[in-house]
């Protein structure tokens, strides 16, 4: 019998080896339960048996270990003495167990030292052994437990047996191992170029006073937001020239920022030619004499301003047209032509012009089909002929079917006068249309279409694909052709816009919430042709104007977070409505805590 404290422990030992890890999920647990206690069999053979009670209270210390703290409380008959005693002990108990393993029974070995009463005086006890737990619910378990306690006092060795219910209190959440972020902002230092300095994860973790997603070391307009193609400075024209550098910076243009319609190199706004190219002060100047030919009454012949442009002379102008008489062919008639009038400007002087009130190439006559003949001479003034037809084309019949070709509806292929010179009717698609009258004579169609076929439906949504949002994902009608988001998408879109947490009073992200965020990201794949609007609200509380910028700040902050993790910019949009719109009751704490959110909204555009 006094070998059994050795059993005891070495059982203790092989259950501790082969018990299961116990995890810090529920690390408290509670036991309550009926104890059955003998002092008499270990001595003289015969059973002395009392009752008593059990509270203990065990914590998960490290895996396979818990400790405890049981109180016992009892009425025992102890050996060399008569009736009942009344007995108390305190305990300091180590368990090896897996509380928390999903079996329906988990087995356990303990021991420890104590001490115990009876009456007013004590002794120390060591007890020792083994006990099962019977799972009743995930929480929950029937408790039954042998223990031997070896006492360092003379006949007090005794056998206890117990009967009760063990509980596992508040379940602990796991740690998760968060990225190291030296500076707090949200962007783990692996992505963050300026992990020292606070910034949004749009301008990968630096600062970014101007909230234009170029951070501060790069931005040359720090305080003034502004596109990363101007390196952060405002291009209120979308020219690719900031407005600091731009000289027109409500026009787009590529010369110092302003339009240069004809491509001289002078700016509109200093061209006094702006449709016309030129190189002086952008107007054309022939003769580079320094007068624009606009200006220049000899624009071929260089001269003095005092002359308007004209060369010194030493002859008369008679008729004061900037050509001297000895080279004007119409000394006594201003024009611009060799000082002649060249009435219908195409180069031939009226006084040679056969039309000289109609522009023509032909004598000064039109000529549109280029046969030589002028058009007023010309029978078929538009079909080019010769001569000895009058300009019109000779009689031609390519399909020599005995049917001019202008009379011909079908003039290559030989065909009777009774069907205008086509063959007979033919209809290759076979779909009842001839081939003469179908649109689409080698592919059939109904002839509502005129012979073609109809639009077509490359998903088989029953939505033509000119009328189909989606082409080539199937969906109803009634949503554009397009797939229709699901019941359940909807709802982790709301869950996780309720997820969204940011800094107190500011629009910085708290961490808890790149996972939700990224939650939407996957969403977002799923959907590829839809737009998502986010929204940020606030409460009451505070100026409005503030509130109206924090709403706007915070509903961005997702955007750029979702455009940091690949979302194309064109699939999001972002508003803030500050305190407009609230859910909920601003009276109340809770009802402004709803009222503090973003929303996410997936829609079609």
């Amino acid at each position: 019998m006094r070998k059994l404290p050795l059993l005891l422990l070495l059982a203790l030992c092989w259950l501790g080896q082969h018990a299961q890890a116990q995890s810090s999920e529920f690390p408290n647990a509670i036991y309550a339960k009926l104890n059955v206690v003998d002092y008499g069999a270990l001595y003289d053979g015969d059973l002395q048996v009392s009752q008593g009670f059990e509270l203990a209270y065990f914590r998960n210390i490290a895996p396979f270990l818990n400790v405890g703290v049981p109180f016992k409380l009892g009425l025992a008959k102890l050996p060399l003495t008569t009736g009942n005693t009344v007995t108390t002990s305190f305990d300091l108990v180590f368990h090896l167990e897996n509380m928390r393993s999903d079996a329906k029974i988990v087995p356990y070995a303990f021991g420890g030292a104590g001490y115990f009463l009876e009456g007013s005086k004590g002794h120390a006890q060591f007890p020792f052994g083994f006990g099962l737990n019977f799972r009743v619910s995930k929480y929950a378990f029937i408790n039954l437990q042998g223990e031997f306690r070896k006492a360092l006092k003379d006949n007090r060795d005794n056998v206890q047996l117990g009967l009760g219910y063990a509980y596992l209190l508040n379940r602990q959440a796991p740690k998760q191992m968060l990225p190291a972020d030296q500076d707090k902002d949200g962007t783990p230092d692996s992505l963050d170029q300026c992990p020292t300095l606070a910034g949004p994860a749009v301008a990968f973790g630096c600062p970014d006073a101007d909230n234009d997603g170029v951070a501060d070391t790069k931005d040359e307009c720090v305080n003034d937001p502004g596109p990363q193609a101007t390196n952060g400075c405002p291009d209120y024209d979308n020219d690719g020239i900031a407005d600091k550098n731009d000289e027109c910076p409500t026009e787009a243009g590529t010369l110092v920022g302003c339009p240069d319609t004809d491509n001289d190199s002078f700016a509109d706004k200093n061209d006094e030619c702006p449709t016309e190219p030129g190189a002086w002060k952008g107007c054309p100047d022939t003769d580079n004499d320094g007068i624009a030919d606009k200006d220049d009454r000899c624009p071929n012949d260089p001269g003095p301003a005092s002359q308007n442009g004209c060369p010194e002379m030493v002859d008369n102008d008679s008729d004061n047209d900037g050509t001297p008489d000895s080279r004007d062919d119409c000394p006594t008639t201003a024009g611009s032509l060799r000082g002649c009038p060249d009435s219908d400007n195409d180069n031939v002087a009226d006084k040679d012009d056969l039309c000289p009130t109609e522009a023509g190439t032909l004598g000064g006559c039109p000529d549109v089909d280029n046969d030589g003949i002028a058009d007023k001479d010309d029978q078929c003034p538009t079909v080019a002929g010769p001569p000895s037809n009058n300009g019109c084309p000779p009689v031609v019949d390519t399909d020599n079917d005995g049917i001019a070709d202008k009379d011909d509806q079908c003039p290559t292929v030989a065909g009777p006068p009774s069907n205008n010179g086509c063959p007979p009717v033919k209809d290759t698609d076979n779909d009842g249309i001839a081939d003469k009258d179908d649109q689409c004579p080698t592919v059939a169609g109904p002839a509502s279409n005129n012979g073609c076929p109809l639009a077509k439906d490359a998903d088989n949504d029953g939505v033509t694909d000119d009328k189909d949002k989606c082409p080539n994902a199937a969906g109803p009608a009634a949503n554009s052709g397009c797939p229709e988001v699901k019941k359940e998408t909807k709802e982790r879109l709301d869950a996780s816009a309720r997820a969204v947490r940011f800094e107190t009073a500011k629009a910085t992200l708290k961490n808890e919430s790149f996972p939700v965020l990224d939650e939407v990201v996957t969403i977002m794949r799923q959907y590829p042709d839809y737009t998502l609007s986010i929204s940020g609200y606030t409460d009451d509380i505070g100026n409005d104007e503030r509130n109206f910028r924090l709403s706007q700040d915070r509903a961005k902050a997702c955007y750029d977070y979702l455009v940091f993790r690949g979302i194309k910019p064109d699939r999001l949009r972002h508003a803030g409505f500050g305190e407009l719109r609230p859910i909920a009751d601003n009276n109340t704490e809770n009802g402004r805590e709803q009222n503090r959110r973003v929303e996410f909204e997936l829609v079609l555009d």
